[in-house]
Order: structure tokens, then C-alpha cells, then sequence
């Protein structure tokens, strides 16, 4: 059975501004977003610099609990891979948010649904999501400066 990328963070803030944070300052944390996420059927693009991008569609939204994002289009080049084999790796892969209230805050549990080892680019894009999810995210999340678009 393939394992899906999965990371799960806590923070002291409530569902609905952690729920703002991913769907309307995903710029803020991640990298230049061409647009929010504000209804199903949204879609936006990723600015990596170059020719990298990955372009998005909101397919649930139910606030302030769930976000989902389905990867359209997929131009995924790294230095290390050369550009090989991994231009589309994330086509119709999905990014799923969970929110849940718990007794320390918020808990957000984020799956890379799609994201496995078998795939070429798993080890880029685990680094990635750790620094953004992890790092990043959680930093923003917290008050501090985050890391957007630096990985």
C-alpha cells in the first residue's frame, strides 16, 4: 500500500483564522499564490521563480475544518532531478487540510494525498513540505516571520 506525505502540527489559534491562513495567505507562507481560495471551483497558481509552478483548484472547502486542493497542472523542475521524469508528478494529486479544535489549539493534519515514496521527487518534496508545513506555516501560524518560497 502506498503511504501518502502526512504532517500534523498544533497551534494556539482558532480553526477560523488558521482556515484564513491557508486558503486566503497561502502567499504569506508557501509562495506567491495568483489568487485566494474563496469558493470550490477557485483555482490559483504557484510562483517558484523560473519555470516551476503548480496550478491548483479548491475541490472542498467546509469551513473551518476542511480544505482540499487538486494540482491541475503540474511543472515541477528541481536542480538536483535535472527536470526528468518529474514535470507532472503532482498532476491530480491533492492537498488536504484538516482542522481540528483539541486542548492545545488548533490542529492542523496535512496530507500530500498522491504524494508517495515510489515517486521520483518524494524525498524533494517531504524536505519541502516539512520546511513549509512544519517550519513555515507554523512559524506564520505563531506571530514570527515565515520562510515563504526560500526551500
Amino acid at each position: 500500500m502506498m503511504s501518502n506525505y502526512t504532517v500534523k502540527i498544533t497551534c494556539p489559534l482558532s480553526l477560523e483564522r488558521i482556515y484564513d491562513a491557508i486558503t486566503k495567505h497561502m502567499s504569506d507562507w508557501w509562495t506567491p499564490m495568483s489568487a485566494p481560495f474563496l469558493k470550490v471551483g477557485d483555482i490559483a497558481k504557484t510562483d517558484f521563480g523560473g519555470e516551476a509552478y503548480w496550478v491548483f483548484e479548491s475541490t472542498t472547502l467546509k469551513h473551518p475544518s476542511l480544505i482540499e486542493l487538486t494540482c491541475l497542472e503540474s511543472n515541477f523542475l528541481h536542480p538536483t532531478m535535472g527536470g526528468r521524469h518529474t514535470r507532472e508528478e503532482w498532476l491530480n494529486t491533492t492537498l488536504k487540510f484538516e482542522l481540528q479544535k483539541d486542548q492545545n489549539g488548533t490542529v492542523i493534519h496535512f496530507t500530500h494525498i498522491g504524494l508517495t515514496p515510489e515517486l521520483e521527487c518524494y524525498e524533494i518534496c517531504k524536505g519541502g513540505w516539512d520546511h513549509y508545513i512544519i517550519g513555515s506555516l507554523s512559524r506564520y501560524l505563531n506571530g514570527k516571520n515565515a520562510t515563504p518560497n526560500t526551500y
